[in-house]
């Protein structure tokens, strides 16, 4: 039979520093990175975001003008009803059209450029993720990961997998 384990004290005092070292060595270098980026990909999301709701009140302001527009169209019909209703209607028709073709020119304009955030942002928290991943390798295992080769499998990865 064996006999009674006996418990170190200064081993187990040692063991539990060495576990709280560790433990704030993770949080500062590997925990905290990884909030931080999490933190920046969600403001960059919100920015997004208010950056399609500014779009969102352009076009409801172009559709405004337009309506704004139509109105005063209309109004000048009617104005020149006396003088010919032909004439009047020809005038109408020609601002409703210019209106409503402003109007999807700014819509237009405004998506291309809520596209074009949309895409950028993904560009910048790819590479961000991509920044981080490395670091996070390198200082988990000890060695460098900064060769091309591995940078752009791990942006192919990011891509692939992390950013639907």
């Amino acid at each position: 039979m064996l006999g009674p384990v006996s418990i170190s004290i200064p081993t187990l005092v040692a063991e539990v520093v060495i576990f709280l070292v560790m433990v704030g060595v993770m949080e500062r270098f590997i925990f905290t990175p990884i909030r931080n980026a999490w933190a920046e990909r969600d403001r960059s999301i919100q920015d997004g975001i208010a950056a399609s709701s500014r779009s969102r009140e352009a076009a409801e302001k172009a559709r405004e003008d337009v309506a704004r527009t139509l109105a005063e169209a209309r109004q000048s019909a009617q104005a020149r009803i006396d003088e010919g209703i032909a004439e009047g209607s020809r005038e109408r028709e020609r601002l409703v059209e210019q209106a409503t073709d402003e109007f999807r020119r700014l819509l237009d304009a405004a998506r291309r450029e809520v596209a074009t955030e949309r895409e950028r942002s993904a560009a910048v928290l790819q590479d961000r993720i991509v920044d981080i991943a490395l670091e996070a390798a390198s200082r988990v295992t000890g060695q460098r990961f900064d060769q091309p080769q591995v940078r752009e499998l791990a942006a192919a990865v990011v891509a692939s997998e992390g950013m639907r």
